[in-house]
This record gives C-alpha cells, structure tokens and sequence, in this order.
C-alpha cells in the first residue's frame, strides 16, 4: 500500500497518542446497506494507520454499519489484530502511552441525536471509575459543508466537559469549524476531511492537525492550554485528491489558519501563524 501518511508522519511518530475519525470499514462483506455513500476497503488497510503512526481511532460514526454487523464486526477485528484502540457508543477505548492512561468516548450524534448523551455520560463515568488520566469526546455531529456549528453542537460539546471531558473532538460536516475553550477545555468543532477516500476531488481541501499537550506532574495533571494547530491539505497536489494530507507552508498555511482564527472569533481563541494559541483572556 502507498504510505498515505507520508507527509504528516514525522507528527504522529513525535506524539504520544493519535487518534483519528475512521469513516468506513475493514470488510469483504458485499452486504451493502442502502444509502448514498458506502465506505468499504480491505482489512489489510488497517496497515495504513500503523504505518502511519496512528494508534486510536473513533469509530462511532455514520458509516460504521455500511456493511451491515459483519463490516462492523470485521473492521474491529482489523482494529483488535493491529493493535489499535477503538471506541463507538457505549464502547470505550483506553491507550497507554508513558504510564498515562487516555480513555475516550465515540458517539455518532450525527444519526442519534441527543439520544447519544446517555453513551457519553455512562462512558465518561466507566473511564473515570477506570481511573483513566485524560479522557476524550469524540462526536460526529454537524451540518455537512458548514463552516459553523449547529446550535446544539455547542450544547453538546459542553456537556461533555461537565461531565468531565478533557478534550471534545468533532467531525462529520468534511469542513473545519472553530475551536471553542469552555471551562478551560477545548472543543474542536469540526476536523474536516483529513485523509479521506470519499471524493476523489473536494473543493474545500484545507484541514487541520490539532494537538494538545497534557502534562502531568507526580501523577497530577496540570491545568494548562498547550494547543496548536498544524494547517493542513488533505492532498499533496492542488488538482486531485491523492489521499496524501499534507502540511500547508507559506502563504497557504497562513490562509488556512486565517480561516480557522475567522470560525473560532466568536468563541476569542485565536493562532498565531505557527500554530500556537495566542493568549487573548486572562
């Protein structure tokens, strides 16, 4: 297989944990569910993500049932077999990196509604009676191609850190939204597409990595806001999508990041051209 993760290696390798929304699944299954978009590859792509320094995926989407209970039982397997941690509805994913324990939770808003928030709720308490040391919400929720969260995104995403999310990381819309600190903690609206099978030619190509750095002191994590924003394409070359995300330089990147820092006004978060958040409240 192509090193699909090519050009953004160098960052998963440098992390601790990458964790991405897998849309799709792992199967040879022909039992095609009826819908408009089915997202299918052979459960040896599960190479790509280890090749690609990916060690944790979100798998609690819309397309996780394309394939009826086989696809999603045979991608799981995929995942089990490449080691690979993995979380949708009321299944939780834990990965250990360093003697720190990140446990996250991955609901498909998207088709359920709120519906969804009971499996955030129980999966936040089951990571906490875990004794994980950060834990995650991974939502797939929005509007397609809008660059805006939806009224109840913003509810949502901070129910879960009421209930005691680290972090809120969404996609589904296949287009950045902004990034929204609430209580200390970030929700991260929208990722967009990333390195994504579904057009082979999107008109809107940017993207974003987003990091966040914990640190933990004797055991105890620390209140801190050390994010950043790595702009990216989700192709190598302008013209097509080759499946090749790709870190943006130069003016481009500046471009992609004036975008974010536009979606993300309203809620005063802003990045300065490397990435790193600018302070703008005390």
């Amino acid at each position: 297989t192509p090193n699909f993760f090519k050009n953004v290696k160098s960052y998963f390798e440098a992390d601790d944990m990458t964790i991405v929304n897998f849309e799709g699944v792992l199967t040879l299954s022909e039992e095609r569910q009826e819908r408009t978009y089915n997202m299918k590859g052979n459960p040896e792509y599960v190479s790509i993500l280890t090749e690609g320094s990916v060690e944790a995926v979100s798998f609690g989407n819309n397309h996780r049932q394309d394939y009826g209970q086989r696809g999603s039982d045979d991608t799981i397997a995929a995942f089990r077999e490449a080691d690979i941690g993995y979380a949708y509805n009321n299944n939780v994913g834990i990965y250990e990196a360093n003697g720190i324990t990140v446990g996250w939770v991955s609901v498909n808003e998207a088709s359920y509604g709120d519906w969804v928030e009971k499996d955030v709720e129980q999966g936040i308490q089951e990571l906490k009676e875990a004794e994980v040391d950060i834990i995650l919400v991974c939502c797939h929720w929005g509007t397609e191609r809008e660059n805006y969260p939806e009224e109840y995104q913003t509810t949502l995403g901070r129910k879960c850190i009421d209930w005691g999310a680290d972090l809120v990381l969404g996609h589904h819309p296949h287009v950045l939204q902004g990034i929204e600190e609430y209580q200390g903690k970030y929700i991260v609206y929208s990722l967009a597409n990333f390195c994504y099978g579904g057009n082979r030619n999107p008109k809107d190509k940017d993207t974003m990595i987003f990091q966040q750095t914990f640190t933990f002191v004797d055991g105890e994590k620390q209140e801190d806001k050390n994010i950043r924003i790595i702009p990216c394409s989700l192709s190598s070359v302008t013209t097509v999508n080759n499946y090749q995300p790709t870190p943006a330089e130069g003016e481009e990147a500046m471009r992609i990041v004036d975008r974010i820092n536009l979606y993300s006004k309203t809620y005063e978060v802003a990045f300065d051209y490397e990435g790193y958040l600018i302070e703008m409240k005390d």
